[in-house]
């Protein structure tokens, strides 16, 4: 009995790294858009309200405690949420976020094909990040450690990474980015190994200002351990009274896609609405979020 499931259970971990490859399981999910406005942007290290890209962009309001939720859908019906919190500390800031992704529903199958699975389950993967920030003058240093952990039918592995960025204003209207996330490992077992992708981001954007409305623009580029060749991408928002409105489009040698969205300035509440396509047909994921200052 021992060997027939030794067998099975490699053949389900053969099965999902496929679907790892295609859906953002495993530790892919570490290059997945963890929120709306991430997924409306693209991946960039200069753009978004949650420091998951770069732990530089980490901010908060002077008092009080910013609190950002996140759900929604990734490719082929994979879930995905998170959620975030910052607060002042000092002269930095400080913040914790954690994010998840599941699949529900896989088959468990012989090499035998039958009418039924025997059993279906599921796949599960988060990250949990604790980050600080801190500005001198123009630049602001981030750096965050995350705890990582995949599960895929009774197969478990953890892991730890490290994540840092700067931001840097070269002047009014123009800003750079880099960031180097994912630099850790993750525990193998027998029948389940999974590496880290180790992902270098960098961005330079410009900002148009009116006096009731401002526009920027940001170009970035992105290199990834898990994609062959560089990821470009082109980003923009426009802020006009209460209305934030986001559109981005990036590309790599084999995939192309493009992103959209928009965000409610409500006082101390905020909601953002983010929806991507790309040229893959998998699906076309789409998030919500609600942003809220406690005092």
């Amino acid at each position: 009995m021992f060997l027939p499931m030794r067998l099975i259970s490699r053949i389900l971990i053969n099965t999902v790294i496929l679907v790892n490859i295609g859906f953002g399981l495993g530790t892919q999910f570490l290059s997945v858009p963890s929120n709306a406005i991430d997924l409306a942007f693209g991946c960039n290290p200069l753009l978004g309200k949650v420091a998951m890209n770069n732990p530089a962009l980490l901010n908060a309001s002077p008092q009080g405690i910013n609190l950002h939720m996140s759900y929604g859908s990734w490719l082929s019906n994979v879930s995905a949420s998170s959620f975030a919190l910052a607060s002042k500390l000092n002269r930095g800031t400080i913040g914790l976020q954690l994010r998840h992704m599941g699949l529900n529903d896989l088959e468990l199958r012989t090499t035998t094909p039958t009418d039924y699975p025997l059993a279906t389950f599921g796949s599960s993967a988060l990250a949990l990040d604790g980050s600080y920030s801190q500005s001198f003058g123009g630049l602001i240093i981030g750096a965050s450690l995350k705890y990582i952990f995949v599960q895929l039918h009774t197969e478990k592995i953890a892991g730890y990474a490290v994540d840092a960025g700067i931001t840097h204003s070269i002047s009014k209207n123009i800003q750079m980015g880099i960031s180097a996330l994912n630099l850790g490992f993750m525990n193998q077992s027998d029948t389940y190994n999974q590496s880290l992708p180790m992902r270098l981001l960098s961005a330079i954007s410009y900002q148009f200002s009116r006096s009731t409305w401002d526009h920027t623009v940001c170009f970035s580029a992105e290199k990834s351990s898990f994609v062959n060749g560089p990821i470009f991408g082109v980003a923009n928002e426009t802020r006009y009274n209460k209305l934030d409105i986001r559109f981005g489009s990036h590309f790599s040698d084999k995939v192309t896609v493009f992103s959209g969205g928009f965000g409610i300035r409500l006082g101390i509440l905020d909601l953002h609405y983010g929806i991507q396509v790309g040229s893959q047909h998998l699906g076309i994921p789409q998030m919500i979020d609600l942003s809220l200052r406690l005092p």
